[in-house]
């Protein structure tokens, strides 16, 4: 009970799409399988993108090495500590922003208690204990 290799071949390509439906088409009268293959010229320039593909990759991975180096010392020289793309480092604001953000501030909350008089003023009695006491 051998298996024949086309046997073997049908059986291992009946998940692929397509594959493993029967027989094999014939090619065309004139061509030969040297016709249609990619032959050794695609397997030569295969070849070829791979192995500048691995140049390029190595060459990537090293200037982005020696940028990291470079924001190292740099850090170091500025006596800092060297920033990462995941660090969390504060905010800072300009003036202007500040003066943005506090008038809208006022706009919106009115104008800002003198800290001095806030402490020695009494607080302002709540509105909603006025009413509960009135009912």
């Amino acid at each position: 009970m051998a298996l024949s290799f086309d046997a073997l071949i049908s059986a291992g390509t009946q998940w692929w799409p397509g594959g493993g439906g029967g027989e094999t088409p014939d090619l065309r009268d004139g061509l030969t399988e040297e016709q249609i293959s990619p032959g050794i010229e695609g397997f030569l320039f295969t070849l070829l993108v791979v192995v500048l593909l691995i140049f390029v990759v190595r060459d990537m991975a090293k200037r982005a090495r020696k940028m990291k180096y470079r924001s190292q010392v740099e850090a170091e020289l500025a006596e800092e500590e060297p920033e990462f793309p995941g660090e969390i480092t504060p905010a800072s604001i300009s003036e202007a922003q500040q003066h943005a953000r506090t008038a809208a501030a006022e706009a919106r909350f009115g104008p800002a208690a003198d800290p001095e008089t806030a402490v020695d003023a009494e607080p302002a009695a709540d509105p909603h204990s006025a009413q509960q006491s009135r009912s």
